[in-house]
């Protein structure tokens, strides 16, 4: 019996291990960074015919490699063309030195088509050193996008750090869960069954009738769990705003929870 639990309780926390291995995310190391880019921003503020300009960055930024991607897109722009944008260093207020470039230049701009414009390129390096210090003060750096007019700058935004999305296990993922929890449903029947023939032995009972098949599903008691882990189920899914997959997935998941819980109370109460 010993042998048994200890068994299942390395089979448990073998799947434990496993599936939070699972659940971390491969965009785990993915930070993302916004900014309001205004030209009433700039350094002094824009008072030509760029000064309704206005739009917004997105800066991701992968820690394990301080690779850079910038997709930003502005609106009201009267210049022909944008010719640079980067990542600066310095507060609201200041202008700063360029730290992370994004590769335009007047040679290669991005037209502006009816005062719009956007922009999209990745693997754009970024120091060590540049990236430890925006991830510790976001509000220390700002991106400014320059134009033909204004070359100097015409819409700034101080980077803002988004919150994090809750991670969420994908297709595959769900199916490993699912197979660990039929794995320990499975180990959980086996020592329901082990402690019934144990005890039956110690009663005095047969072998032979200690082997007899138990009743291994209590339908009045799964149905009562079962309703109480779904109900919580549904709750979080509707907090959490979930997609079909983690709907059904958790569903199911919770299905098997149930089960498993069912056979634990149904072994309880038979001692």
């Amino acid at each position: 019996m010993r042998r048994s639990i200890a068994s299942f309780v390395l089979m448990a926390l073998t799947f434990v291990s496993v599936t939070l291995m699972m659940m971390r995310s491969a965009r785990a190391d993915i930070v993302i960074f916004e900014a309001q880019l205004l030209s009433s921003n700039e350094v002094p503020p824009i008072s030509n015919a760029d000064a309704g300009a206005f739009g917004q960055v997105f800066v991701t930024l992968d820690t394990s490699t301080n690779i850079f991607r910038f997709d930003w897109s502005v609106n009201g722009v009267a210049s022909p063309s944008l010719i640079l944008s980067h990542i600066h260093e310095a507060p609201a207020g200041v202008n700063g030195p360029v730290r992370v470039d994004s590769l335009i230049s007047p040679a290669n701009p991005v037209p502006v088509v009816n005062g719009s414009a956007s922009f999209s390129r990745g693997n754009l390096p970024g120091p060590a050193d540049v990236v430890q210090r925006l991830l510790a003060n976001p509000a220390g750096f700002y991106f400014n996008i320059h134009s033909t007019l204004n070359p100097g700058g015409v819409v700034r935004g101080q980077l803002v750090r988004q919150a994090a999305p809750s991670q969420v296990p994908t297709l595959s993922e769900w199916g490993a869960i699912l197979m660990g929890l039929l794995i320990i449903a499975a180990g959980v029947f086996f020592i329901a069954r082990r402690s019934r023939i144990s005890m039956a032995l110690a009663a005095g009972a047969s072998a032979q009738i200690a082997e007899r098949p138990m009743k291994a599903i209590d339908l009045p008691l799964l149905e009562k769990v079962t309703l109480y882990v779904e109900a919580g189920i549904v709750l979080a899914l509707i907090v959490w705003s979930a997609t079909p997959v983690d709907v059904a997935g958790a569903v199911t998941s919770g299905l098997v929870l149930a089960f498993i819980i069912h056979l634990l109370i149904g072994g309880a109460r038979r001692r």
